[in-house]
């Protein structure tokens, strides 16, 4: 990743730190379940920034099982310390960094590329936020930016 990339998804993270939490918990589920969903749109890409309330290290577990059952997708970059997963999965490329934001939540940074697919950065950004969400069991509410 580029270091004007770094800046820009950088740049994004602090953006959604400023957003109010606004989200409702799912049924049955503990309070903390939660998460708030900002993304950006654009052709064959598209950015997301999830706040949830779930600690960084439960994120990051979340994303690796959802890898271990997918086992066409090949793993890019993976750096355990800094919670952050790059991956392919056949010519769509996406990254996902956990950030700790305190007091038991997260921000989790996406970035995807639909690459030459012929879906869209907003249809796979859309399909991301839906599977990530389901498998934290949050309940994301998506606020347009």
């Amino acid at each position: 990743m580029s270091a004007r990339m770094i800046f820009i998804l950088a740049l994004a993270c602090l953006g959604a730190l400023a957003v109010p939490s606004g989200c409702t918990p799912v049924a049955l589920q503990p309070v903390t379940s939660t998460g708030l969903v900002v993304y950006s749109m654009g052709a064959r890409q598209n950015t997301a920034s999830l706040r949830l309330s779930l600690p960084p290290d439960q994120v990051y577990q979340g994303m690796l099982e959802m890898l271990e059952r997918r086992p066409h997708v090949s793993v890019i970059n993976r750096n355990d310390k800094r919670y952050l997963l790059e991956v392919d999965d056949r010519g769509r490329q996406l990254t996902g960094q956990a950030t700790d934001l305190g007091r038991g939540e997260t921000l989790l940074f996406i970035w995807v590329d639909a690459g030459e697919t012929g879906q869209t950065g907003q249809d796979l950004m859309q399909d991301v936020i839906t599977t990530v969400c389901a498998e934290l069991r949050v309940e994301c509410e998506v606020q347009d930016i």
